[in-house]
């Protein structure tokens, strides 16, 4: 499942691939105690001749083969991503399954159902391993047990990940295909969402059944319930994303920009409000932008030290303020902002700089 959550902030970077952060949420320990908790007793009944205390071993492999086959699995939308020219920030694993964090969407149908089609790609083919190693080992041994491990984990990531619902990898597929059919990846958007929140209902409906019949324990009961509340949200968003799209298009770099007024680094800061006494926010310069007045702190200054304070020391350095060309509009736009990560851009015409645009002006124009 890819899905971001609040739950997901926090982790341990386990090692890097291709230059990508892959953290282990802490989350997951929760999980992995859940799966041996439930699978140990399994293990008991099915492979007799072992002991408790390899059981429990056994069950632990089983959380171990889960967490790689979720790894792999987004590795695969990793790998995909890059080869589409994509940045990928990182891959998070926890109790929700996985999450690959890329720099911006996919500017094409295609590409876009290429990297959501990737990762349940690579489970299948795991599964299809661990099909195998059923078929060469002997039924009810520990090898037959472990293929079986390593089979249940792999193709109940890819058949669950399939089904055709946002936020899950066949939803964004279904997405893709309406976005190729209709040219508005909106409404894919909204259909997709809709189709998640039932998956969610579905799940929790499922999880409910099995454990009114007694094949799930309480344990196995919360987990879907968690599960179906994640795909809950997660279809939510999606379905906010699609209600947003005909916002998104009318967005304009130039038209959301504030107005600026250029002053000399060495300007007092009386000077600088002088300038700016319209409104319109200051940046020094000297050559090139040194920064932005912080207004917060030029308030904090005493009336009588306002003629003499320099604005060095008031300034929001510009090594921390991004930049963007004010032609970009949209999606583009938008990308833009997601890649840059900053709270503030410059906005530059012809590499001259003609206002300054804030993050949280874009999100503002969006709601």
């Amino acid at each position: 499942m890819s899905t971001a959550s609040p739950l997901r902030r926090t982790g341990l970077t386990l090692a890097r691939v291709r230059g990508i952060p892959i953290v282990l949420g802490y989350t997951w320990l929760l999980l992995a105690a859940m799966v041996v908790a439930v699978y140990a007793p399994i293990v008991r009944r099915s492979v007799p001749s072992i002991g408790q205390n390899t059981a429990y071993i056994v069950a632990g492999l089983f959380a171990v083969t889960l967490l790689l086959s979720v790894f792999l699995h987004e590795l695969g939308h990793a790998l995909v991503s890059l080869r589409a020219g994509i940045p990928v920030r990182k891959i998070n694993l926890d109790a929700l399954g996985g999450f690959t964090e890329m720099e911006r969407e996919a500017a094409r149908p295609a590409t876009a159902a290429a990297i959501a089609l990737a990762g349940p790609a690579v489970s299948a083919a795991l599964g299809a391993v661990g099909i195998l190693g059923l078929a060469i080992t002997a039924p009810g041994s520990l090898a037959w047990q472990l293929a079986f491990q390593v089979c249940v984990a792999n193709l109940l990531v890819a058949v669950y990940n399939l089904l055709p619902g946002l936020p899950l990898d066949g939803g964004k597929a279904v997405q893709a295909g309406i976005w190729a059919a209709t040219g508005d990846r909106w409404t894919g958007y909204r259909v997709s969402g809709w189709a998640g929140r039932a998956v969610a209902l579905a799940t929790a409906g499922t999880g409910l059944w099995l454990f009114s019949n007694r094949w799930f324990s309480w344990i196995g009961l919360v987990l879907l319930l968690f599960v179906g509340f994640e795909l809950w949200r997660g279809a939510g968003a999606a379905i906010r994303a699609g209600r947003m799209g005909p916002r998104i298009r009318l967005l304009d770099a130039a038209a959301l920009a504030r107005p600026v007024a250029l002053v000399p680094a060495s300007a007092t800061l009386a000077e600088a409000l002088e300038a700016a006494a319209d409104g319109r926010e200051v940046v020094a310069v000297a050559e090139r932008p040194v920064g932005v007045l912080d207004r917060a702190s030029a308030e904090a200054v005493p009336p009588d030290q306002v003629g003499a304070m320099p604005l060095d020391g008031l300034l929001r350095s510009a090594g921390r303020i991004g930049r963007l060309e004010a032609p970009l509009r949209g999606q583009a736009l938008v990308d833009a902002v997601g890649r840059g990560r900053a709270e503030q851009y410059f906005v530059l015409e012809e590499g001259r700089l003609t206002g300054l645009l804030y993050t949280a002006d874009v999100v503002k124009a969006l709601r």
